[in-house]
């Protein structure tokens, strides 16, 4: 059962969190002779240029993802901007950029990942006076995302040495690191910058308070040790998770995940050793802490295990109901869904108890590439006694082409599945 409650507990996904932008802009035309040192006399300020207008956008709302560590193209410099222009501008015209998987017809979440009319208009004025550069002098102070970035990287932790993934297709290595602390803390924020991430399928971060991991890596060879699962012990609680398509995560104002003092943290990485045959990774996680005490708040899985996925079934359901029976009431602040890549769909649903079931979160069209976890914009109350439900459709015909010809369980492996919605929950006041 432990393996079932801790395998691949991961949130993850998508692109970007924006925060809303805070100016509108206007478009476009060709851009204008003046050189940089005549420009801030001479400014057409209907043209959009890479400094003042497209680089805050693509910071709002895209460079969490795209950037040097991260996934697909690097969106951070000029030069490649501009070369992809057309097809950004085509992306975003289309709806497939920035990707927000969730449907609408469910609880309000936080920071959709929609650009605005205006935020729009930018780029495509900007292809159309062909990509000007525009003065760095007119760059804004700060297009980070504060939604994305952590505001303090307080603890900064890196794989103790590069390690090269042994096994063919899945390699699951826990690596022991101390952070240092003296005290307990709270985590508020958490962000995963994958080293190589043709081969990182996942990252999980535990909590160690026994200190047991130490003995499991001194038994194995080279840095870290096999830990299938979940890192090898019970005593643990995941504070920290990345995924394919995964920005940084900032939980909600006033709560924290806590670590006491003296504890050890584990890092697992679920290695895909085909995406780069022979490389090594050393990734790094960093961790915002509170500066005061907040609400302690914990990722808590709402799951089902016991799948059975038939070949050549394209729409094959899979779900489970699970009644709360905790003697205490939750809030749910979100949650981070995750399958593997037969996945189709996945929801979650809150039903009191004698009333009606409300969509929390619905992901229609799974995507393994973007997943995230998804905060509400306002915590739901699950009282002991109600009922969540969670749903999980597959494909596993010859119409998907990660279909295995084979009935799917349940299993930390690629070609397995998963169906879990990780909550993060706090004990209701």
């Amino acid at each position: 059962m432990r393996h079932v409650l801790f395998a691949l507990l991961v949130p993850t996904l998508v692109a970007c969190e924006p925060e809303d932008p805070s100016r509108p802009v206007s478009v476009a035309g060709k851009p204008s002779a003046s050189s940089p040192d005549d420009e801030a006399d001479d400014v057409d300020l209907s043209i959009p240029t890479w400094y003042r207008d497209v680089e805050p956008v693509l910071a709002r709302n895209c460079t969490s993802c795209h950037n040097a560590d991260g996934i697909g193209f690097d969106l951070t410099h000029y030069d490649d901007v501009a070369l992809l222009a057309p097809a950004i501008v085509n992306a975003v015209e289309s709806g497939q950029m920035p990707p927000w998987p969730p449907a609408d017809d469910c609880a309000p979440l936080d920071n959709p990942r929609r650009l605005t009319p205006d935020e729009q208009a930018i780029l495509e004025g900007w292809l159309a006076a062909d990509t000007p550069e525009g003065n760095a002098a007119d760059a804004p102070d700060d297009t980070t995302d504060a939604d994305v970035v952590l505001p303090d990287e307080d603890v900064v932790l890196m794989l103790p040495a590069p390690y090269t993934p042994t096994n063919i297709d899945d390699d699951y290595r826990c690596f022991v690191v101390d952070p240092g602390f003296t005290e307990g803390v709270q985590i508020t924020g958490f962000q995963v910058h994958p080293d190589n991430s043709a081969i990182v399928h996942h990252v999980l971060l535990f909590t160690d308070p026994g200190d047991e991991a130490r003995g499991l890596a001194a038994a194995e060879e080279g840095p870290g040790y096999t830990c299938y699962g979940d890192p090898g012990f019970y005593d643990t609680s995941v504070v920290g998770a990345w995924a394919p398509g995964s920005p940084g995560v900032k939980l909600p104002e006033g709560t924290g995940l806590p670590v006491t003092a003296g504890t050890k943290l584990v890092i697992q990485v679920h290695y895909s050793p085909a995406g780069d045959p022979g490389a090594s990774d050393q990734s790094i996680i960093s961790l915002d802490l509170a500066e005061t005490p907040v609400e302690p708040v914990y990722f808590f899985p709402f799951i089902d295990s016991r799948l059975s996925i038939p070949p050549g079934e394209a729409a094959h359901v899979e779900g489970n109901s699970m009644r709360l029976n905790y003697g205490v009431d939750l809030t749910l602040y979100g949650g981070g869904p995750h399958m593997h890549r037969l996945g189709r769909s996945i929801s979650i649903a809150h039903e009191p108890e004698g009333g009606e079931p409300s969509c929390l979160i619905d992901i229609p069209d799974w995507d393994f590439n973007t997943q995230e976890i998804y905060m509400l914009q306002e915590p739901v109350r699950i009282n002991d006694g109600d009922t969540v439900h969670l749903e999980c459709v597959y494909d596993n015909s010859a119409t998907n082409p990660y279909a295995t010809g084979e009935t799917v369980r349940w299993g930390d492996a690629t070609d397995d599945e998963m169906c879990l919605v990780y909550a993060l929950v706090g004990i209701a006041h």
